[in-house]
């Protein structure tokens, strides 16, 4: 984890917040609050730690209604918009949803009307915390997989972030997850590891900022 160096400067800065605080503090715009509680069901399933390193990047969440275009989403800047995605070139609109750094913050932007593309999107967010180590590690199984062309969807061969992100979305759901392990053990195995380490480190926080307010 990196930005941070003790167990009790991470429970300084969650400031006995719980996921949901977090959640709701980098939502910028929600349609509705059925929106809302959809993002906040997509996300829980992060680690604490990650969902507390994203909140204070900042990362800023805009959920869109139906209909809504992504270019419509004001967190964007002109340069996002105007852009070209992925190897077939195409424009904004035609993206699912968008994660990208923009100056001074995290840009997240998602249709409220699937937990999968909330949860790959939030996985570029992931990324941008990950550890030199993390990133060597990824980058091998990255060069592995465009050798041997074992992609799990045509999305995912595009770039190493949105081959990380497809694989982590995978594995919120049981049957996905079975399917990843199955098609490219070595992925599965990074992404077990990278979660578990979180998740024990979240659980730490967890419990001590408990003992903490409890004055333990």
């Amino acid at each position: 984890m990196v930005g941070y160096s003790t167990p009790y400067d991470w429970i300084v800065r969650l400031a006995g917040r719980g996921k949901r605080d977090l959640i709701r503090g980098m939502l910028v715009r929600s349609p509705h609050a059925g929106a809302t509680e959809k993002l906040m069901l997509a996300l829980e399933a992060y680690p604490l730690s990650y969902l507390l390193m994203a909140s204070e990047y900042p990362t800023r969440i805009w959920i869109l209604d139906r209909a809504e275009k992504l270019s419509s989403a004001e967190i964007l800047t002109t340069e996002m918009r105007e852009r070209r995605w992925h190897s077939t070139q195409i424009t904004i609109d035609e993206c699912e949803g968008l994660t990208d750094i923009a100056p001074g913050y995290v840009a997240m932007i998602t249709s409220w009307r699937s937990i999968l593309v909330m949860r790959h999107e939030f996985a570029h967010v992931v990324t941008t915390f990950f550890t030199p180590y993390e990133r060597a590690e990824l980058g091998v199984i990255y060069a592995q997989a465009q050798v041997t062309n074992r992609f799990l969807e045509p999305l995912a061969r595009e770039s190493i972030g949105e081959f990380f992100a497809c694989a982590l979305s995978y594995w919120f759901f049981e049957d996905l997850a079975h399917e990843l392990a199955e098609f490219d053990p070595m992925l599965f195995r990074f992404i077990r590891s990278l979660m578990h380490r979180a998740e024990e480190f979240s659980r730490l926080i967890e419990r001590e900022s408990l003992l903490e307010a409890a004055g333990l």
